[in-house]
């Protein structure tokens, strides 16, 4: 195995194989920001405390990734209402728009702040 970890060569036993180092770190970063303007969106719509996380295996065409939001939950209608809302801000958003993400909600209890 070639230890060299920057070079676009990675050679294993018996075979070559290219990497284009550029395009992966594109993609992750196109990955991101989508991750972080899921979590914006989120926020406004359900609330502050809500929480993201993006799945840490790989991604088959046409979806980038996994995501889920932990967001605060108050009834079934408030949360159908307000995952309505947020899936039509996403398919508006620039971004959102071309990282396609498949969404789980997860409810939070409310927190009470005394």
């Amino acid at each position: 195995m070639n230890p060299d970890t920057e070079s676009s060569l990675a050679r294993g036993p018996g075979w070559e194989e290219r990497r284009d180092h550029r395009s992966v770190a594109h993609d992750r970063w196109e990955v991101r920001a989508g991750e972080w303007s899921a979590l914006d969106l989120a926020r406004h719509v359900f609330g502050p405390e809500t929480e993201v996380r993006l799945a840490t295996w790989p991604s088959r065409a046409p979806f980038r990734g996994m995501l889920t939001l932990r967001v605060p939950f108050r009834s079934m209608v408030d949360h159908r209402r307000r995952e309505g809302v947020f899936l039509e801000l996403v398919a508006r958003d620039p971004v959102l728009s071309r990282v396609t993400f498949v969404y789980v909600f997860e409810p939070a209890p409310l927190r009470v702040h005394p």
